[in-house]
């Protein structure tokens, strides 16, 4: 009940914000009123000046001097709002007692104009019209808290009624109609008063939903960036530059799988509420999923981040969840926008592995990602520009009795670049994929390929069947099957010469899709091989899924083939495994002959590496002898 009555007599307490909003919404009012005062009171002294130098009567002329001194004042004054008021509103922040004042000010000047000329108009038996006007002015147009509305509005109108009525009785109808209109202006003060506060608080609860996160309630990046602006501007650690932190929630996918969406969105709000109660005040953020933002000083973040580390892991036991983060310093006054996209690379190279929870963004992970999106904006023009070559490593015969014999090749992209030289396919294999382009390259690959198959057939040279690899989003980007027939027609070659090489890590996800896209190719002669195999994770159910001519055994059981003798019998069981399915097994990554050797004693039908020959252009392929049968 007591708050009711403040707020109704305008004493209860208000927000800064909703403060603010009253006196610049009154500094507003305050400018528009200053500059017709300005105006008008030229206006007259123009007209008035003109009338009495027309006719130059000595009483006139007395008017003029007299009251002359009284439209300098409410100009002069005017001039002042006006130039105060202007300067308020341009920044961010004023002083709210100084406007206050001016307003004041401002406000008695003029109803003690319209009094003054009010109270000289009366005794002449005129109209008061110059008291009404200032009063409506002040009154109306400027808002006022209701107490102060009720003693301003007695002070102006019982005031002029007082000095009125000593010079001469106000008769019974003017003090009616001076009390009405008293009533009037209050009745009005007050509906000002109360609608602008609401306006204040309703733009306050809009701007405070504008800065906060949707669903957690801490603040958002609008909020984050505004508040570490500022904190920049005053950062006094010149030993430790401001970071800024990418936050990712890592595997909460998971998490939301399991428990479903709802639950998710509560476990959210749960880590928004840790990370507000250990990262600075307003100086952090929810950016959009399970990715979060903070400033943080550069000399405490490993600590900081590995503490909220350790409580989120901890906070469920039912899903593995990892937080990473990725950081860049801000020492070149780079903006935080740049700061934050940085970071987020740097949380993104570190995603999957296992063994890194922090990364800063440092000269290395820039030169990555240059690289990144230099291939991301040039794929297109250098498969225009004939960039895009093609490179085949032979795979030769490894059992019967021609050992070494050549079978094939398989087929390699390089990008030969005139600004950054060759680069092999880690370079760029992997972006593409990343960013969906991957088809690009694989179409421009099959094509080239097509074409020297297609030059050597026209000049009578041998050809041998060359394989191709194929991504799992090629699928998805292109139909592969009907675009592989469509090459192999516009260049006239049998599809015994394209084998589909496919990794098995490709396989994973929509079986059913992938098994149809397989199924085609076999029914249009292609033959389908299986790449590094025994790499992924599940390596038997993708040969129980899936039908195959040719199993690549991956080149990492080679590795260390002298020192680790469980290699040996692990390739034997692969091979023979592979014979019982009615596969040809090839091994790839022969780099020695006693491991050549050893595949031609297990019976290993194919090998393919640099014990042979390393991938090669077409040309100097033909040039070592090792193109064609």
């Amino acid at each position: 009940m007591l708050e009711k009555l403040k707020r109704m007599l305008g004493v209860s307490k208000k927000s800064v914000y909703v403060q603010d909003f009253f006196s610049r919404s009154n500094m507003k009012s305050a400018i528009y009123m200053a500059i017709v005062c300005i105006a008008l009171e030229l206006w007259m002294i123009y007209s008035v000046t003109q009338y009495v130098m027309s006719t130059p009567e000595t009483e006139d002329m007395e008017w003029l001097i007299s009251h002359f001194g009284w439209y300098v004042a409410l100009i002069a004054v005017s001039v002042l709002t006006l130039v105060f008021a202007s300067r308020y509103l341009k920044r961010k922040k004023g002083n709210r007692f100084t406007a206050g004042v001016i307003i004041r000010l401002f406000s008695l000047v003029s109803i003690v104009f319209g009094i003054h000329f009010g109270y000289t108009s009366f005794v002449k038996g005129q109209q008061i019209l110059s008291f009404i006007t200032m009063a409506v002015f002040v009154f109306c147009i400027l808002t006022w808290q209701p107490l102060e509305a009720f003693f301003y509005t007695v002070a102006a109108y019982g005031g002029f009624y007082l000095i009125a009525n000593h010079a001469s009785p106000v008769q019974y109808a003017d003090q009616v109609n001076l009390f009405m209109m008293w009533i009037s202006s209050f009745i009005i003060t007050l509906s000002a008063y109360f609608q602008k506060i609401s306006e204040g608080e309703k733009s306050e609860g809009l701007e405070k939903l504008s800065d906060e996160d949707m669903l957690t309630g801490i603040p958002n990046m609008r909020s984050f960036y505004r508040n570490a602006q500022e904190a920049l501007a005053e950062w006094d650690d010149p030993d430790h530059p401001p970071a800024v932190a990418f936050l990712d929630l890592e595997n909460f996918k998971s998490y939301n799988g399991k428990f479903g969406h709802r639950m998710g969105d509560e476990f959210l709000c749960k880590i928004a509420a840790l990370f507000m109660e250990n990262l600075p005040k307003g100086l952090a953020a929810r950016i959009s999923d399970d990715h979060f933002v903070a400033l943080l000083n550069s000399g405490k973040l490993e600590e900081i981040i590995w503490k909220l580390r350790e409580q989120t892991r901890m906070m469920t036991s039912e899903v593995h969840l990892d937080l990473k983060t990725g950081f860049f310093c801000i020492r070149n006054g780079e903006s935080l926008s740049v700061a934050s996209d940085r970071a987020r690379i740097a949380c993104s190279s570190i995603k999957q592995k296992n063994d890194r929870w922090l990364c800063e963004y440092d000269e290395q992970l820039a030169s990555r990602h240059e690289l990144i999106q230099y291939v991301i904006n040039n794929i297109d023009l250098a498969i225009e520009k004939g960039y895009i070559r093609v490179y085949y490593q032979p795979v030769v015969n490894c059992a019967g009795e021609h050992p070494g014999e050549l079978m094939g090749v398989e087929v390699l992209a390089r990008w030969d670049d005139p600004v950054r030289g060759l680069l092999s396919p880690a370079a760029f294999i992997g972006t593409l994929e990343e960013y969906r382009a991957i088809d690009k390259l694989d179409q421009c690959i099959v094509k080239q390929v097509c074409q020297d198959l297609r030059k050597n057939l026209d000049v009578g040279l041998p050809v041998v069947p060359c394989s191709i690899n194929f991504s799992r989003l090629d699928f998805e980007l292109f139909d592969v099957p009907a675009f592989l027939e469509a090459q192999l027609e516009q260049y006239q070659i049998s599809p015994q010469l394209l084998d589909v090489e496919i990794t098995e890590s490709a396989l994973s996800g929509n079986l059913r899709f992938l098994q149809k896209n397989m199924n085609a190719l076999r029914e249009k002669g292609f033959q389908s091989w299986l790449d590094d195999f025994g790499s992924g994770y599940s390596s038997l159910n993708t040969l129980k899924d899936f039908a195959f001519d040719v199993m690549k055994i991956d080149m990492s059981f080679l590795r260390n083939f002298d020192m680790n003798e469980k290699s040996k019998p692990i390739l034997r069981n692969m091979v023979d495994l592979g014979k019982q399915l009615g596969m040809v097994t090839l091994c790839e990554g022969v780099e020695t002959k006693e491991q050549f050797d050893f595949l031609r004693s297990i019976g290993c039908q194919r090998a393919q590496g640099y014990y042979f020959s390393k991938p090669l252009p077409l040309e100097q392929l033909k040039e070592s002898g090792k193109w064609g049968i």
